[in-house]
């Protein structure tokens, strides 16, 4: 087996366990290393259970031990998680709210907004998707937002109607796409070419996706726009950062909240970076010692990981089997690759939110069940709320052991009664 070499923060440390490395490779090899010995100096070799122990750890779920409470646990999550990803789509709850549920004591969907529109402690824009990021980072993505605005072209008709939504924001404040009823359509990137869209809600998030406005709050679903310099605070809209430091940062942030990444995947970087480049970029990373590869026993796939986390990966810490399972959001950090679930966890997951009724595998809106590092089963929940419960829908076990239907019922309770509902196993799903 090829020797585990890792790097630890600072550049001296990483000369230290550079010549630590060399040291040991050459009393290996009689006082000589060779050209692949070399090359593979920041490279970790691990098993496939460790590498689930760590990505599971990562996530901080409550279900293990999250540190994460109340409305200053909201912040601490997402600045931990580096983003976590909005949906609005809400069977019981919405994904980021699930998101932050199975991670924050105490959280309930007001102290999301609490931090977003009252405390402007973060702001939504694209990452991994649309997603709720740290306000402190704003500076970093502005220079993004500068790059996509001076190269995006809008339609005649979306390019007049965003004048006249910036008329109106400017001497009128925040405003919805409903405030605006021209009753011409237009093309948002979500209608496949087809005008059906309200003109003025394709061009809110034009000006959105290009730095222009910011999310000010949501009103039932609705979302209310205004003027970015209005929303961030001054000392940042005040902060330049270059090209080449965005793109830094972008690798640097991708690769901590992804915890193990391949460089395959079509978001690899977070950047605008063209593919070519955002390779280059990691294998810069890795010369530098600020990733390393990490190659899995039994895994095809080369993946990788910021240096920081090194230490976590190699200490293999177990993780409790106890009171509860996590049920994990369908767009939840730890999905964002599917490739590695089926590496790593032997795990074939799809969201068939959108996939036609007749190909569905499983359902609508089907969560995996996580107990300890391992995925057990599936759940759908759905809210009631005429009836005031949450039905257990569905349900598939993989792992049917009692204990792990003890802490799936538990985490479905635990659930009903964030949400005021009471549980109900009309079907009588689970045998506990």
């Amino acid at each position: 087996m090829p020797l585990a070499i890792c790097y630890y923060g600072r550049p001296n440390i990483v000369g230290v366990y550079r010549r630590r490395a060399e040291t040991a490779m050459r009393q290996r090899n009689n006082g000589e290393m060779s050209e692949i010995e070399v090359e593979n100096i920041n490279e970790i070799v691990i098993s496939q259970r460790q590498a689930r122990r760590f990505l599971v750890a990562r996530q901080r779920y409550r279900a293990n031990s999250s540190p994460f409470i109340g409305i200053d646990g909201v912040k601490d999550a997402i600045d931990y998680l580096g983003a976590v990803q909005v949906d609005p789509i809400n069977p019981f709850a919405r994904n980021h709210d699930q998101v932050l549920f199975s991670r924050v004591a105490e959280y309930n969907p007001a102290l999301l907004d609490t931090m977003l529109y009252q405390q402007r402690a973060g702001f939504e824009y694209y990452c991994n998707a649309l997603c709720v990021l740290p306000m402190v980072e704003y500076p970093f993505f502005a220079t993004h937002m500068r790059e996509v605005q001076a190269e995006y072209r809008m339609t005649p008709e979306v390019a007049t109607a965003a004048q006249v939504v910036l008329a109106k924001l400017h001497n009128e404040g925040a405003l919805m796409a409903r405030d605006i009823q021209s009753g011409q359509r237009a093309a948002a990137w979500w209608d496949g070419g087809i005008a059906q869209s309200r003109v003025e809600k394709v061009a809110l998030d034009v000006l959105h996706f290009t730095g222009q406005v910011m999310i000010e709050s949501r009103q039932a679903g609705q979302r209310s726009y205004n003027l970015t310099e209005r929303l961030v605070p001054k000392a940042l809209l005040r902060q330049e950062v270059g090209v080449a430091e965005c793109q830094d940062f972008m690798m640097d942030k991708f690769l901590r909240a992804y915890g193990l990444s391949q460089s395959t995947l079509f978001r690899f970087g977070w950047g605008r970076t063209p593919k070519r480049e955002a390779k280059a970029q990691l294998h810069r990373f890795l010369e530098q010692g600020r990733a390393v590869a990490v190659n899995i026993e039994g895994v095809k796939r080369r993946y990788y990981c910021h240096f920081n986390h090194v230490p976590q990966l190699l200490a293999d810490e177990g993780l409790p089997e106890g009171a509860e399972a996590v049920f994990v959001a369908p767009l939840d950090n730890l999905l964002w690759d599917r490739d590695r679930l089926l590496d790593l966890f032997a795990f074939h997951y799809r969201w068939e939110v959108y996939t036609p009724v007749a190909k569905r595998t499983y359902g609508y809106y089907v969560l995996p069940i996580l107990y300890g590092e391992n995925f057990v089963g599936r759940i759908e929940l759905r809210a009631c709320r005429e009836q005031n419960a949450l039905e257990i829908a569905k349900l598939w076990l993989d792992d049917p052991r009692l204990e792990v239907q003890d802490a799936i019922w538990r985490t479905a309770t635990d659930i009903a009664k964030r949400l005021g509902l009471e549980l109900t196993d009309g079907k009588g799903w689970l045998k506990c």
